[in-house]
């Protein structure tokens, strides 16, 4: 019954500390990882630090007198969307009703905490995990939205993992190119520049640990990787799949049903968190104004498994037109060149991601043209022409 309470991260919002700690004792037992925040702003901390599976919120905490509701309202203005499930203790049936309204997934009343935490806790991650890959395949930037849609298509039990593996390298290649898009990059150390030649899933997990590792790393890389891993331990699972990634490319391996269950739950897990906690998104930028403050930039968004849509952001600063971004509310935005360029194919604009680099005859150079793959189908894509495309402009790095 407590499976999927194990490892869940979970974060309990309460002014009593003490009795929180003796009322979610069975969520620990469970195998769930427990944080206890004393007030809504701290567990707002907590939320922008690192991302949880659940939060259990008390109803009559700091800051306000009502502060369940006070960080239902905080979480409503970010824009997340983690499960919520409050505890009712002296609160009233119209405090609860409100907590209903701005978000919370349940509410159990905290005398009868000690019986019913679990299960409810258990239903609601239950229930979250269940939706989880249909929901990322609808939001997340397309890269990863079309190989979360590829994945829950594929029926074949042999041929599912294989593809859950390739969309844990695609989590990783997204991760590892939006941290090197950072406008002010830092060598990397311990990483060889010629493994970017014919990069690898290896070469996209070492490289997002050594951006991990940076003094100012970006927020949006952040993010990506730690719904993946938000701790370092978590890190040796992903060099598992790594490890089995590269046996059943050379024929020393085959998957086998636990290990289906393994990336699976793994997937759920990462589309949950980003599901949750997933502000930003990837565009192209069309047209730009300007209202004297301010520039409202138009995007065709990359975002789920359809055509780009229309999107808007506002910049204090202006943006090239057709330079492929990454926004968010709030937030400057982030140019991905020459990681994720955009090129016009007929009446389509199409987003390629940087895939290796293509060398002729003679001696890698500066002037040697990157290669780039379709995120919609993954195909190569020969003479893109891009004035970014070329192996000077991943040297910075380097």
């Amino acid at each position: 019954m407590t499976s999927t309470l194990n490892g869940a991260r979970i974060l309990v919002a309460d002014d009593q500390v003490d009795v929180a700690r003796t009322i979610c004792s069975p969520l620990r037992k469970a195998g769930a990882k427990l944080r206890f925040a004393p007030d809504g702003n701290a567990a707002m901390r907590d939320l922008t630090c690192w991302p949880f599976d659940l939060v259990v919120v008390d109803m009559k905490m700091p800051p306000d007198e009502w502060g369940g509701l006070w960080l239902l309202r905080q979480l409503n203005s970010y824009g997340w969307r983690v499960p919520v499930l409050v505890l009712s203790g002296e609160g009233s049936k119209q405090q609860v009703i409100e907590s209903l309204r701005l978000g919370a997934t349940d509410w159990i009343d905290k005398d009868a905490a000690d019986t019913e935490l679990l299960v409810r806790c258990k239903q609601i991650l239950d229930d979250s995990l269940e939706r989880s890959l249909d929901a990322a395949s609808g939001c997340l930037p397309t890269p990863l939205a079309l190989r979360f849609s590829r994945y829950t298509r594929t029926v074949d039990p042999e041929k599912r993992v294989i593809e859950g593996l390739h969309t844990l390298e695609a989590i990783l290649r997204l991760a590892a190119q939006v941290g090197l898009s950072n406008p002010v990059p830092l060598p990397l150390s311990g990483i060889a520049a010629e493994r970017l030649m014919q990069p690898s899933m290896g070469t996209w997990f070492s490289l997002c640990v050594a951006l991990s590792r940076g003094s100012d790393p970006v927020q949006a890389f952040s993010d990506l990787f730690s719904w993946l891993a938000p701790e370092r331990a978590d890190r040796q699972l992903v060099q598992d799949f790594v490890n089995l990634r590269n046996d059943i490319a050379h024929g020393r391996a085959t998957p086998d049903p636990s290990t289906q269950r393994q990336v699976d739950h793994l997937l759920r897990i990462y589309a949950h968190r980003a599901f949750a906690f997933c502000r930003f998104s990837v565009g192209v930028t069309t047209s730009m104004t300007f209202d004297g403050a301010k520039y409202g930039v138009e995007v065709l968004a990359f975002r789920g498994v359809g055509k780009p849509i229309p999107d808007l952001f506002q910049s204090s600063g202006p943006q090239v037109t057709g330079q492929v971004v990454l926004f968010a509310p709030g937030v400057s935005p982030l140019s991905l060149e020459p990681w994720l360029i955009a090129h016009n194919t007929g009446n389509a604009t199409r987003c390629f991601q940087f895939d290796g680099v293509r060398r002729a005859r003679s001696a890698l150079d500066a002037s040697s043209p990157l290669k780039y793959a379709r995120v919609d189908d993954g195909e190569d894509m020969r003479d893109l022409g891009h004035p970014e495309g070329t192996w000077a402009a991943v040297m910075k790095w380097f």
